[in-house]
């Protein structure tokens, strides 16, 4: 019975990530996609790309688009540039790069 149960919130975690496409996802879902093997964690995706270690973290968000997770992060660099990325967070992998001087 409990086996039932679990599958039931498995597969409403699933359709929940679903209609949230387009959405910020929350701690908890993050966490939860972390913990499932779905998505790298900030610090591993940090480590992917230590290019930007040097800069100031000033925002992420994580977000649900055309089904896959995306990170979007914001940093200050030390030479005053703020450079905005959008990282695959099941791959790591770098989508887009922008550079405001």
């Amino acid at each position: 019975m409990k086996t039932i149960y679990l599958y039931l919130a498995l597969v409403a975690g699933t359709i929940s990530l679903q209609v949230q496409a387009g959405s910020e996802l929350d701690t908890d879902q993050i966490r939860r996609l972390v913990k499932q093997g779905e998505i790298f964690s900030l610090d591993t995706i940090l480590k992917k790309h230590p290019q930007y270690m040097s800069g100031r973290l000033l925002d992420l968000e994580a977000e649900v688009e055309h089904g896959q997770v995306i990170y979007e992060l914001e940093f200050l660099m030390p030479n005053g540039d703020v450079v905005e990325l959008e990282i695959d967070a099941a791959s790591g992998e770098i989508l887009e790069q922008e550079i405001e001087r």
